[in-house]
Parts: C-alpha cells; sequence; structure tokens
C-alpha cells in the first residue's frame, strides 16, 4: 500500500494516479478504488484529483485507457517493430511480458468486467487487440485452420492465467519455465498429429 508523500505541483501528473489505482486494483480489488483512499495513499488532497479527472466515470475510463496503452499497446508495439522472425517475436513477446510484468493486473480487470459493463467492454477490445496480433505472429509461421485458432487461444490464456496457477518445483526457474513455453507454442508438432497419422493409417490397412 502506498504510504509516501508525493508531490500536489505540476510534476504530480495524472498518470501517478493512474499506476497508484492500479496497484490499489491488483492488491485489493476494485471496491477499494475510492477517491479518498488514494489521495490519502498518495498523500494529496482529493482536489489533486479532479484536477485531472472530471468525475470517478471518467477516472475509470481513463485508468482502463491507461491499462489498455500501458500493458497491450505497447507490447504490440515494441514486438511488431523487430526486424526478426515470427518465432523470434513470440520469444521476445514472452520475455518482455516476465521482465516487467505486464500481466499483473489482468486477473483484476477481468473479475472487476464481471461487475461493470464499461469494463468489460475494454476487456474485450484488449483480447481483440492482442487475439489479432498474436495470430498474425503464430499465421506467419505457417500454421493456419483450426491449428492456427487454438494455438492463439492457447497462447493468450496461458499468458493471463499463468500467474494465478500453481506451477511444480521443476518448472519455477522463469527462464526454464519461458524455454518450454516458446518450444511447446512454436513447434510444428503437436500430439494430435500423431494420432491424426495413426488413425489415418490404419484406416489404410483395413
Amino acid at each position: 500500500m502506498l504510504k509516501r508523500r508525493v508531490e500536489s505541483g505540476p510534476r504530480f501528473h495524472r498518470e501517478t494516479w493512474l499506476a497508484a489505482a492500479l496497484n490499489v486494483l491488483a492488491e485489493e480489488g476494485q471496491a477499494k478504488l475510492r477517491i479518498d483512499k488514494l489521495a490519502a495513499d498518495l498523500g494529496v488532497t482529493k482536489g489533486s484529483f479532479y484536477h485531472h479527472f472530471r468525475s470517478r466515470d471518467d477516472f475509470v475510463q481513463k485508468l482502463l485507457d491507461f491499462w489498455s496503452r500501458s500493458y497491450t499497446d505497447r507490447v504490440i508495439k515494441e514486438v511488431g517493430a523487430l526486424q526478426v522472425s515470427a518465432r523470434e517475436r513470440v520469444l521476445e513477446m514472452m520475455r518482455l511480458i516476465v521482465r516487467e510484468r505486464l500481466d499483473r493486473y489482468d486477473i483484476a480487470f477481468r473479475s472487476w468486467a464481471a461487475q461493470e459493463p464499461s469494463v468489460a467492454e475494454m476487456v474485450r477490445k484488449v483480447d481483440a487487440r492482442r487475439h489479432l496480433f498474436c495470430r498474425s505472429l503464430f499465421a506467419e509461421m505457417g500454421f493456419e485452420g483450426a491449428e492456427l485458432e487454438f494455438r492463439t487461444h492457447a497462447f493468450l490464456a496461458y499468458q493471463v492465467g499463468k500467474g494465478v496457477i500453481y506451477v511444480p518445483e521443476a518448472l519455477r526457474d522463469p527462464d526454464e519455465r519461458l524455454r518450454w513455453a516458446e518450444g511447446f507454442f512454436a513447434n510444428p508438432y503437436l500430439p494430435g498429429d500423431a494420432c491424426i497419422s495413426a488413425d489415418a493409417g490404419a484406416d489404410a490397412a483395413v
């Protein structure tokens, strides 16, 4: 919980309020996103809040935009600009997310979305942008059809859920987990392929 004194002058920017709100949302839930609490945590008056936000609804919309811009649009822009193969871009995207913990607010926003339609709408938009970008990378790697859709969906689900699911001791090293994940999602071979081939061979032998 933030308890430090923060300047209320020109250098006290809107982003300071938004960053503090993200931390409260992740640690205490959306019910604690109260103006008086945030002001007290930051050591400023509520007047500072209304200097940057017209109302709580305006604050919520700007918080959603800040989350989308800082934790999704930024990744798409930086990874998309890399002059490397699609597989290397997927790996660098995973590295960036892990290195800077860019997924740490996802669960909190999804929980909030279940209670507030405006939040749910933004989460859907964020998911759509993430899906479109990741799908383009896997398509560039040569995947198509149902396999392309499954890999994209599985990759996105992994990125959102990996921080809240128990991880066995053998896979707790971040670098090792990253190598396994990259190999799993980028490998052109899927176990299902072997099953399909085996079934086709069995049918041909009959």
